[in-house]
């Protein structure tokens, strides 16, 4: 059986129950909300951005919000292990992680930013970081992101949809589908939950209301209708216009896995 990002972190943060009293020296697993900083002029404050670490055993990836739109990507290069306080002692401007268990940790990074109105220029910048909160974009986004794929027999568009290729049109689609299969997209991703959509294109994505019910044949993201051809219950077209022509976007239902999983694996291996 597969073992998903998911299924490590779930993994780890059990693991780490018993010792969380006891124990602040483990390495950080799971999804850790910023949550205050310690500012160029020595000052902690309430964080000023919407902005969490999803630490895996494989990557440490960055998650941001703004408004309803967010951004996933890989700005730290290591793997957050605990490295306690104390200065690297091959590396003194290396990333620490400390006074860390399942509830939260502290980050301590070297800043050469100039001007910037919350981070030093060479010097030390320290975050805090917790678990188990969220934004409500945040909280949206991520459990759709990393929830195993839903299905609902009355709503057939729930779950979890993977963006493989694009046709023209819709002519000797069993021969195009080969081809697709060849070298099919990554990264694209469309999560219909029943209160709200989740589209994502590789390192972004926004969340939009949804119909209630849905209508199999068309649905809409933000200002944008999108007619639907159904190829199988697992595949279908959606139609798209630009440039006045008419495309379609292929997307696959996602029956094994996360969309979380798809998009770090791209991270591990890039």
């Amino acid at each position: 059986m597969k073992t998903t990002f998911i299924n490590l972190m779930a993994t780890a943060a059990i693991a780490l129950m018993p010792a969380v009293s006891m124990a602040q020296t483990e390495n950080p697993r799971g999804v850790y909300k910023l949550t205050g900083l310690l500012d160029k002029y020595g000052n902690i404050i309430k964080e000023p951005f919407d902005q969490y670490k999803i630490c895996t055993d494989s990557v440490t990836l960055m998650f941001s919000v703004v408004g309803d739109w967010f951004r996933i990507g890989k700005n730290d290069s290591k793997i957050f292990n605990y490295t306690g306080e104390e200065p690297d002692a091959h590396d003194a401007t290396a990333t620490r992680i400390f006074d860390s268990n399942a509830e939260h940790f502290t980050l301590k990074w070297w800043s050469t930013y100039s001007d910037h109105v919350y981070f030093p220029k060479n010097d030390w910048c320290t975050e805090y970081y917790e678990s188990v909160k969220y934004s409500e974009t945040a909280k949206k986004a991520l459990d759709a992101m990393m929830s195993p794929p839903a299905s609902d027999p009355k709503n057939p568009l729930i779950g979890t949809w993977r963006l493989i290729g694009m046709m023209d049109d819709l002519h000797n689609t069993k021969q195009k589908m080969k081809q697709i299969r060849e070298k099919p997209m990554d990264g694209y991703y469309t999560i219909f939950t029943p209160s709200y959509i989740v589209a994502i294109a590789r390192n972004s994505g926004s969340i939009y209301p949804s119909p209630n019910p849905y209508n199999k044949k068309v649905f809409k993201v933000g200002q944008n209708e999108n007619k639907i051809t159904w190829l199988s219950k697992d595949l279908i077209a959606v139609e798209i216009h630009q440039d006045y022509r008419t495309d379609y976007e292929i997307l696959e239902r996602v029956t094994q896995g996360t969309a979380f999983d798809g998009i770090a694996s791209h991270y591990v291996t890039h």
